[in-house]
């Protein structure tokens, strides 16, 4: 890092304590709009395609899934644990409701 860009950085940071404290207003605000919070989640299952643990998430097992508004998956991962990852990591899977409620009784049998 160059001793311009050290400086720069250091002005920023200096700049940023006093706008918390409240001793200058920001230059620029930024304002997300969060769709409708009170929608409940898309639930189903889903097909695992990719994982980044195979510990914890296994490649072509169903997963009862929980799908948000920010495009990401929440499960039961292989520890117990509730873990959320990307949606691209599964395949959704449209199933009859007969298999559903089978996959539904067999996973609370576990």
């Amino acid at each position: 890092m160059t001793k311009e860009n050290f400086e720069g950085l250091l002005e920023s940071v200096r700049e940023a304590g006093q706008i918390l404290r409240g001793e200058i207003s920001p230059s620029r605000e930024f304002q997300i709009e969060i769709s409708n919070p009170t929608t409940s989640p898309e639930e189903g299952y889903a097909l695992c395609v990719k994982t980044d643990d195979e510990k914890l998430l296994i490649p072509c097992k169903i997963y009862q899934t929980r799908y948000t508004a920010s495009g990401y998956v929440r499960i039961i991962d292989e520890e117990g644990e509730a873990a959320v990852y990307p949606s691209n990591f599964f395949l959704r899977l449209d199933l009859p409701n007969e298999v559903e409620q089978v996959l539904a009784e067999f996973q609370q049998a576990t």
